[in-house]
């Protein structure tokens, strides 16, 4: 049913080539990457996240990989890559000038911190490449989704401030709010998704799967995702309003039935309790703005990102334009700065447009991204981001005809 809605929405004109929704954004005669690139990519993500628990990791294959899949997807795009990746530029320069300024002017350990840039630029180019294949972002959701599911046999509880989290130990999203982000983001994309199919049998698969995802956010007591659910089905049903009343209405009554038969109750009660915690953003972040502001140009290397709050109390600062200004200087967290902006008004673009389809869902998959971005130091490396960001960028800078 999802290739049925995005065959209409992004019509064929030749195998090698992007149309339909993309033609805007893309050339004609842009050479998509071939398959085989893509579902590469969703087994590598599998073996980032999965390996280890998996017992199949062999240290520095799955660095080798990205590298390698980097560098196919780029010379796929032969002499259109300049052009394809001319919308991405300013992520790659985020990060690398990241990992020069840590080389130049850091120690060691810092610079060694900063290699982490490193997988993420060769994803920024592989999601950027395989942003001109329709239909891209339906393949990675039900992709991301088949990863969660394989980590749900590892997920257990853990005790965190007189609360119990889960958490899935072992895996490459193990920690509660990376959890939370993962499944957030098949929450808001099951949950959007169905509201748009036309068929009652597939909205109702759809949405059974958007509430488990949903479940699994309430478990792991994650307050960054849940706003950003929030607020990003606050976008999504905003232009769908007119046009879907009927299943709007009826996500609506089952969300209530479940409130009311108590499902969710736990959990809520759980938030409740924990809003009145301090989560230490209050206090880190104006400590990090200090301490960057005396060493504005270069930051304090990645190794000394840890900021101290209260008596021998140290923490990172929560927050991605922290993470990159402590870490590197304002050069980069302007580029990155300059690239978040093009991802919002590409999603606003979008929005101003009533573009339908697959489109539709990039406003609100933005709005949760730059929420997670703005709550969690690396949320922006997590590829569900890099994806979501690299289709939203492209919306914002078409590419020229030749």
């Amino acid at each position: 049913m999802i290739r049925e809605n995005s065959v209409a929405e992004t019509p064929h004109k030749d195998p090698g080539t992007c149309a339909g929704s993309l033609k805007e954004t893309t050339c004609e005669t842009a050479p998509c990457p071939p398959a085989f690139l893509e579902y590469t990519w969703y087994a590598s993500l599998a073996y980032a996240i999965l390996g280890q628990v998996w017992g199949v990791v062999i240290p520095s294959v799955g660095g080798a990989v990205l590298g390698l899949l980097a560098a196919a997807c780029f010379l796929s795009l032969g002499a259109q890559a300049l052009r394809v990746y001319a919308p991405a530029a300013f992520a790659l320069c985020t990060g690398i000038s990241s990992i020069a300024v840590a080389f130049f002017f850091h120690n060691a350990q810092s610079f060694e911190n900063s290699l982490v840039f490193i997988g993420w630029l060769c994803n920024v180019v592989v999601a950027q490449a395989l942003s001109l294949r329709p239909g891209f972002l339906h393949r990675f959701a039900m992709a991301a989704f088949a990863i969660g599911l394989g980590v749900l046999p590892y997920v257990g509880g853990m005790a965190d401030a007189g609360f119990t989290r889960v958490a899935a130990s072992g895996t490459g999203i193990s920690n509660p709010n990376s959890l939370g982000m993962w499944f957030g983001f098949c929450t808001v994309y099951f949950l959007l998704w169905g509201v748009q199919t036309r068929s009652r049998s597939v909205r109702a698969v759809y949405w059974a799967a958007g509430l488990g995802c949903l479940l699994m956010v309430a478990l792991t007591v994650s307050r960054g995702p849940l706003l950003g659910i929030v607020l990003a089905c606050v976008v999504g049903l905003r232009s769908a309003l007119k046009r879907n009343f009927a299943p709007l209405l009826s996500l609506v009554f089952l969300m209530w039935g479940l409130y009311a038969a108590g499902v969710f109750q736990e959990k809520i009660d759980l938030y409740t309790s924990r809003g009145t915690e301090e989560s230490g953003r209050g206090n880190v972040w104006p400590a990090a703005i200090e301490r960057a502001s005396d060493s504005l140009w270069t930051g304090v290397g990645f190794d000394a990102i840890k900021t101290k709050i209260a008596w021998k109390t140290y923490i990172t600062p929560h927050n991605a334009l922290l993470y990159i200004l402590l870490g590197a200087g304002i050069i980069p967290l302007m580029c990155f700065l300059r690239y978040l902006a093009q991802a919002s008004i590409g999603a606003l673009r979008i929005m101003r447009n009533n573009d339908a389809g697959e489109a539709a869902l990039l406003p609100p998959l933005v709005t949760f991204a730059l929420i997670e971005t703005m709550t969690l130091d690396t949320a922006f490396m997590s590829a569900w981001v890099i994806m979501v960001f690299a289709l939203a960028v492209v919306k914002r800078t078409p590419l020229p005809d030749r």
